[in-house]
């Protein structure tokens, strides 16, 4: 008789799915009603665009937070995901608070740094992060 294996990871992946989908129907929304006549006081920012970038920031966060109750403790892989989240979340701030790129492109070496020290910090030796 056969094990039936259930992966504990179905319910966060259909989840993970629908925050998407859900993010871009609330936009088709907002922009139709500014089509209809709706005046919007978050489409008259010159930047706008950059909170779209900011939510992308989200995905990451959420594989962070699920590989952290996965695993029980904040290892590589943890630590991977919070840094891609970190570095599109400053990607988006560069333009939503008009940073000049010239002074903080540091900021970027810095992370890429990070990431080669995260890279293979694992838990355990049988681990398996991005």
């Amino acid at each position: 008789m056969g094990m039936h294996y259930r992966d504990s990871s179905q319910p966060y992946r259909r989840r993970y799915r629908v925050f998407p989908a859900l993010v871009v129907i609330a936009f088709g929304a907002f922009f139709l009603l500014g089509n209809l006549g709706y005046d919007l006081d978050f489409f008259r920012q010159n930047n706008w665009w950059a909170w779209l970038i900011l939510l992308a920031a989200v995905a990451p966060l959420l594989e962070a937070v699920q590989r952290f109750r996965d695993v029980g403790t904040i290892d590589g892989g943890v630590l991977h995901f919070l840094l891609s989240a970190a570095a599109i979340a400053m990607v988006a701030l560069m333009f939503i608070l008009s940073l000049s790129w010239q002074v903080w492109w540091p900021v970027f070496v810095i992370y890429g740094g990070l990431c080669m020290l995260v890279r293979n910090w694992r838990s355990t030796p049988d681990d398996t992060a991005p």
